[in-house]
């Protein structure tokens, strides 16, 4: 399946944000989705695993895959051929992959994915169904982390690949939504 940027996005600083939509089939989606829910979920996952750089932490509960985990999970082998190549994004090139699970009463906190010399950011949005009032989108925010450039919605079957320097953050859901916002972030080194 070969599939083009919908939309390519640009922060202040020129830096890349990519948008796919509809990258999976629906057997994949389903496979995942399952996968998804019947993971195991901690509070406080944190997207940086340096510890003493953090002066907020996150009320998310979260799944950390291990490296033996994600092909298990799928979502490298159901990537298409063109997106993987386009970022080098495989499994050696993997730094870490946590599983979302999002709801309106969550804090989240401006932050980058720049940990480990980390490239490539990946987010998958995970849910079957997810409408806009339910809100859950993702802000990209400019380098002093005070104001918003970008914003994705947060749409089913939607990767969205970006400049793993970019700040940014999950907007928690709305009270409206009837369930929780799973979401796939990996990131990638070059």
């Amino acid at each position: 399946i070969e599939k083009d940027v919908m939309i390519n996005l640009k922060t202040e600083n020129n830096k890349d944000i990519f948008i796919y939509d509809d990258v999976f089939e629906a057997h994949q989606i389903q496979k995942m989705y399952s996968y998804i829910i019947n993971s195991k979920y901690m509070l406080n996952v944190n997207d940086d695993p340096y510890h003493e750089y953090k002066t907020k932490f996150s009320t998310t509960f979260g799944c950390m895959l291990t490296k033996e985990e994600i092909p298990e999970f799928g979502i490298l082998n159901y990537m298409p051929q063109n997106i993987k190549n386009g970022f080098n994004l495989s499994l050696e090139t993997n730094d870490r992959c946590i599983i979302n699970n999002i709801t309106a009463l969550d804090t989240h906190y401006p932050h980058d994915d720049t940990g480990k010399n980390t490239k490539w950011s990946l987010l998958y949005y995970a849910n079957l169904k997810w409408d806009i009032e339910w809100g859950a989108d993702t802000l990209f925010l400019t380098d002093n982390k005070k104001d918003i450039c970008q914003y994705v919605q947060c749409k089913p079957n939607r990767v969205v690949i970006f400049d793993g320097t970019i700040p940014h953050l999950i907007r928690p859901s709305t009270m409206a939504a009837p369930h929780h916002r799973w979401s796939i972030n990996m990131t990638f080194y070059e």
